[in-house]
């Protein structure tokens, strides 16, 4: 008994039969893990029957979404679109401005504390700068005052 060859069908093929793009059927074939029955002409895939059955189905249960108007578009409806496009835009620009207000807020209020703790930096150097001077003056004159004073006075004191 001889084996009945069954039909084949390449990734192109598939997609000219049900009036798709080859990427779209390429897509299909790899979201179902299908895999190629052979490899004919110049590396091109082919596919059973089986698949082409479940391309069918598929294609056959799914809506058409490129269903055009019946109707062109009048100078009434696209202005309606254009106006609701400005008040979305314009909606948009007020929130940004609304978000710009605190964030320049926000730079002030870290601005003025930048400043704040500049200053206190600054005036802890100049303290410690300060404190240092008066206690080699101090010892200086301690220093001073001792050198004054006779053996005797150094002796009880």
């Amino acid at each position: 008994m001889a084996k009945s060859k069954s039909k084949t069908y390449t990734t192109s093929e598939l997609a000219k039969h049900f009036n798709i793009s080859v990427v779209s059927a390429s897509r299909f074939i790899v979201k179902h893990n299908f895999k190629p029955v052979k490899t004919g002409n110049h590396n091109a895939k082919c596919y059973s029957d089986a698949v082409y059955q479940q391309m069918k189905k598929y294609y056959q249960n799914k809506p058409k979404s490129g269903v055009k108007q019946s109707h062109p578009a009048t100078k009434d409806d696209i202005i309606e679109q254009l106006q609701a496009r400005i008040k979305e835009q314009a909606a948009t620009i007020e929130l940004l401005k609304q978000q710009l207000t605190i964030k320049d807020e926000q730079i002030a209020t870290t601005t003025k504390i930048a400043d704040q703790a500049q200053k206190l930096d600054l005036t802890t150097h100049n303290q410690k700068g300060l404190i240092s001077a008066e206690d080699s003056n101090h010892k200086s004159y301690i220093a001073n005052k001792e050198s004054q004073h006779g053996a005797l006075w150094k002796l009880f004191h």
